[in-house]
This record gives structure tokens, C-alpha cells and sequence, in this order.
């Protein structure tokens, strides 16, 4: 694996087939085939051609979370965990650029030859996403373009960029079919610290080893299927979800690997509604105790996933942050005529325990990142 890093530092035929999203084509090289996986190029949050300052500032928290707090925003850059999943389970050479410069991209491209060039972005970037897709043609011409992530989701967005293969949908499994490998092999997941280089006001928090979860996806999409939810939309349709784990033997063995990596004892669950699956979140627990584990976890969930568990499985499991989804007052889900109650029964639980905080993200109320570049090489 090679490592391409700037600021933020973590780690071909000659015809163009025809645009597919969930093509059974193989590439002829299959695994032997060179693959530049890359995000969007930088400089970001810059009025330009390819974006604007004020619509996309290019930093989670910043962009989204924290917006509404204008200077006490919280500041932070996020790797992109999708090309880096994707690298990690195949076995094909991969070299993968994160945040790259526009110039860095471009030497990537002359410097060594690819036959597979995949480019992921969120929608606000599909400028730029066309812009490299040019570069493509114009510096490896034989390269196979390959775009992902949530701009695919961008209703005709084969006439706006010249790609051969837009992924829509679950990643891993459509590279690896791609590539003549087994898509059903079990996930392999990297060590990713959940965020770097955090700021308040302009002052830089301080970085040690250990001081930041990692992340850990159970899995992408979400059973739910709320109407106004893009989440499940991206993988597979309303109400639908891809389970990396199943089970809590293989979640337990993965954070045990990524708690030796990285020296960590906190987990980010980048998971939909990680307390949905009570099964696998029990499981879990079973391990941790009988191997005295002491592990804190950040995980997003509903109010009906909560009651599921007792106060003590909450604390016993480590959830010390608890992200809560809360729709408008103004929309007309019959469910919101239960939120009251839920609400109070909720309330009367969590004061005793000191341990659980719950966070909540207001969807639809008024007031509801990156820079330098990385790169990977196996």
C-alpha cells in the first residue's frame, strides 16, 4: 500500500463502455488491474467554477452539525471511509489520493499508468467530479472511469460527466465484482481515526495517540426507511441496508484489531441505528465483559432502539454519546403524536445515569471537510 499525504496526513481499454449502475461486467485485467481510487481535488470552500465558500464549506461539522454557531463552530476533517473500505477489500493494486490538489492528481495520473480510475464526492462537488473525469481522459485515456459515492445519487447525471460506471449503491461489493473477486468475502475494516486536526476559534485542540475514537461501520443504510431520511436512499432504496457484521463476534474481533492499532478505548459507530440490532449489540456486550473490556461508544440511534435496553446494557455497553434524529413539528408523520410521550419516558430514564448524554439533530428546523491532501498505495 502506498500513502499519499498533504495537509492531512492518514494513508485500462481504449473504448468507453456505456454508463451502468449496477453493471455485471468484469474488467478484463480483473485483479491484476492498477486502481486510483481518489476523492475530490482542493483547494475547498472557495468561490471558483467549482463550488462556493457559502454552500459547501467542506467540513462535516462545520457544514452541517454546527453551522448555525457561526464562530464557535466545531472544526474538523473527516478521511473519506468509503475509498479507504474499498481499498482495504480487494486484492487488486490500489493507490488511493485523499484531498488531493488538482496539480497532484494530475501527476498521479502521468506519473503511473492506471487502468481504473474511481472518483468518490458528495453531491455539492459534481463540478468537480466532471472536471477530473476530463483530466482522466485527457492524462490516461485508457483508463477506466469508475464515479461513486452520493453524487451518484444526482438524477442524470450521465449527461453532466463523461464516466463509464457510476456506482450507485454499496461499494465493496460492486468493485469486487467488477474485479472478478468474491464480493460475499468477509469485510476487512481499517483502522480510521474518526476525525483529525480539531479546532475551536482557531485554536487547534491538542493530538496524542489514542486521544480520538476510531470509527467503526457495522454497516451502511438504514432498516427504518423514513421518508425524509437520504441514508437508505443511497443504498439500495428507502427502508434498505447492507450489513458489514452480522454478528457481535466479528464486530468485537474488529474493534479488538483497531483498539491494538490505533491504542484506542473509544469508538465512533458510524451506523444508522446501531441499538436497532439489540441481538448483535448484546452479543457484543457478552464480549466485552468476559474480556473485562472497558470501551466507550458514540453511536447514533431512535428513541424506540433506546428502549429497548435497560439503563445498565446502555452503560454496561459504554454509550456515552447518543445521537437522536428529531423530524419538524411542521411535518405531518403520525409518529410525531407519540413523541411527547416517548420523549418524557425518556427523560425520566436517562437523569439517574449520568454516563448516557444525548445529542439531538433537529432535520428540517431553521438553524439545521477537508483540505491538503493523502494518499494510498498497495
Amino acid at each position: 500500500m502506498d500513502t499519499y499525504t498533504g495537509a492531512v496526513d492518514v494513508s485500462h481499454h481504449n473504448s468507453h463502455p456505456s454508463v451502468a449502475s449496477g453493471s455485471s461486467e468484469k474488467h478484463p485485467k480483473g485483479s491484476q488491474a492498477r486502481i486510483l481510487l481518489s476523492s475530490v481535488f482542493g483547494p475547498y470552500a472557495q468561490d471558483d467554477e467549482f463550488g462556493s465558500r457559502s454552500i459547501n464549506p467542506m467540513e462535516l461539522y462545520h457544514n452541517q452539525v454546527t453551522r448555525a454557531q457561526g464562530s464557535f463552530s466545531l472544526r474538523m476533517f473527516h478521511r473519506s471511509w468509503g475509498i479507504m473500505l474499498i481499498q482495504e477489500n480487494i486484492s487488486a493494486p490500489c493507490s488511493l489520493l485523499d484531498f488531493p490538489t488538482r496539480e497532484a492528481f494530475a501527476r498521479e495520473l502521468t506519473t503511473n499508468y492506471y487502468d481504473i480510475v474511481g472518483i468518490s464526492s458528495i453531491i455539492v462537488n459534481v463540478l468537480k467530479v466532471r472536471e477530473m473525469c476530463r483530466m482522466v481522459r485527457e492524462l490516461s485515456p485508457d483508463s477506466v472511469i469508475v464515479v461513486g459515492g452520493h453524487v451518484a445519487a444526482i438524477p442524470g447525471l450521465e449527461a453532466m460527466i463523461d464516466a463509464d460506471h457510476i456506482v450507485r449503491g454499496e461499494g465493496i461489493a460492486w468493485m469486487r465484482r467488477y474485479l472478478g473477486e468474491d464480493e460475499h468475502a468477509p469485510i476487512r475494516h481499517p483502522a480510521i481515526v474518526s476525525g483529525l486536526q480539531t479546532r475551536i476559534m482557531g485554536v487547534r485542540l491538542p493530538q496524542r495517540r489514542g486521544g480520538t475514537a476510531a470509527t467503526i461501520i457495522p454497516s451502511v443504510g438504514c432498516p427504518m426507511g423514513c421518508n425524509f431520511c437520504t441514508t437508505s436512499a443511497f443504498f439500495g432504496g428507502k427502508g434498505k441496508f447492507v450489513n458489514f457484521y452480522e454478528t457481535g463476534d466479528e464486530l468485537f474481533d474488529v474493534m479488538c484489531r483497531i483498539e491494538s492499532e490505533l491504542k484506542v478505548n473509544s469508538f465512533f459507530v458510524m451506523d444508522e441505528n446501531f441499538l436497532l440490532h439489540r441481538a448483535r449489540a448484546m452479543r457484543l456486550l457478552k464480549r466485552m465483559k468476559e474480556a473485562e473490556k472497558s470501551w466507550e461508544l458514540s453511536v447514533f440511534a431512535s428513541a424506540n432502539a433506546i428502549r429497548k435496553y435497560t439503563m445498565l446494557e446502555l452503560v454496561e455497553l459504554g454509550v456515552s454519546w447518543v445521537w437522536m434524529g428529531l423530524e419538524s413539528p411542521k411535518s405531518s408523520y403520525g409518529k410525531l403524536r407519540r413523541r411527547n410521550r416517548i420523549g418524557s419516558q425518556l427523560s425520566d430514564r436517562l437523569p439517574p445515569v449520568h454516563a448516557l448524554h444525548a445529542g439531538s439533530r433537529h432535520a428540517a428546523l431553521p438553524g439545521d471537510g477537508r483540505s491538503g491532501s493523502s494518499a494510498h498505495r498497495r
